[in-house]
C-alpha cells in the first residue's frame, strides 16, 4: 500500500476535493505513484489528509476524469494508477487540425524539436531489458524490408525511445503527435533504398543507446527525423502535392 503524504492540511472542504486531486496528480506526473500502483482506501485517504470522505470521493472523481485512475470492482479491485493515455491529447490536436489554428507542419516542427531529447534522456535511463526489446524491432525491421511493414515498427521504435525516458508527460506527447503524422506517412509508399536507410539509422540509434551515449543518440535522432521528412518530401512531393506542402512549410519560415 503506497504512503500519501499531503503538503499541507486543510480542514475545510471549500477547495479541498480540488486540492487533493492537484497533489495526487502531481506525484503521478513526477513518478511517484507509477501505473498500477494501488491507491490507499477512500478512509485512508481521508485520515491522511484530513477531510471527510465525501471531498476525497469527489477528488478521486475528477482524478478518473482526467484519465489518472482507473477503478476496479470484484476480488482484487481498488483504485489503481492508470497507465497513459495519449488520446486526449490527440484528440485535442485534431480539433486543432480541423479548424486550421495548427498545420500538419507545426506537429513535425515540434517533433524535430522533442524527439532529440527525448533519445538523450532515453541513453541516460534505458534499461537492458528495454535494449533487448529495441534490437528485436530493429531485426525485426530488417526481414520486413519489401513487405510495406516499416510504419509499424518504426513507430513501436519510437514508442519505446520514449518509454525509456520514464517521463509520462513526454510519453503521451510523442505518442500524440506520432500517432497524428503516422497516416500521413501511411499514405506514402517508399522505397527500398528509402526503407533500408531509415533501418540503418534505428540500428546506429539503438547503438547509441546501448553505449549509452546521450549525444551521439540525440544528434543521431536529430539526423533521422530530418531525414526521414526530408525524404519523403522529395519522393512524392508530385504524387501528394497537399502533404508535400505541408511537410515543407516549416523549412519556409
Amino acid at each position: 500500500m503506497l504512503a500519501i503524504v499531503p503538503t499541507q492540511r486543510r480542514r475545510s472542504s471549500e477547495g479541498a476535493f480540488q486540492r487533493i486531486a492537484d497533489e495526487l496528480a502531481a506525484a503521478i506526473l513526477r513518478g511517484e505513484l507509477k501505473p498500477g500502483d494501488r491507491l490507499p482506501t477512500e478512509r485512508e485517504l481521508s485520515r491522511a489528509f484530513g477531510v471527510s470522505s465525501l471531498v476525497v470521493r469527489e477528488a478521486l472523481r475528477i482524478l478518473r476524469q482526467q484519465g489518472f485512475i482507473t477503478v476496479r470492482r470484484g476480488y482484487g479491485g481498488g483504485i489503481f494508477i492508470a497507465h497513459p493515455d495519449s488520446r486526449p491529447i490527440q484528440e485535442v490536436l485534431l480539433t486543432l487540425l480541423r479548424t486550421r489554428q495548427i498545420s500538419m507542419s507545426d506537429l513535425t516542427e515540434v517533433r524535430l524539436i522533442y524527439e532529440p531529447e527525448i533519445a538523450r534522456l532515453a541513453a541516460l535511463r534505458i534499461t537492458e531489458a528495454e535494449l533487448r526489446d529495441l534490437s528485436e524491432i530493429v531485426q525485426r525491421q530488417e526481414q520486413a524490408l519489401h513487405r510495406g511493414q516499416q510504419e509499424e515498427f518504426n513507430l513501436r521504435f519510437h514508442q519505446l525511445i520514449a518509454r525509456a525516458t520514464r517521463n509520462p508527460v513526454l510519453i503521451l506527447v510523442m505518442e500524440a503527435v506520432v500517432s497524428i503524422l503516422l497516416p500521413e506517412v501511411r499514405r506514402m509508399r517508399l522505397d527500398l533504398e528509402s526503407e533500408r536507410h531509415i533501418v540503418d539509422f534505428h540500428r546506429q540509434l539503438y547503438m547509441a543507446l546501448a553505449d549509452h551515449d546521450p549525444d551521439r543518440a540525440a544528434r543521431l535522432m536529430a539526423e533521422h527525423v530530418r531525414g526521414v521528412q526530408d525524404r519523403l518530401v522529395r519522393l512524392h512531393r508530385e504524387q501528394f502535392p497537399d502533404v508535400g506542402e505541408r511537410l515543407i512549410e516549416s523549412e519556409r519560415e
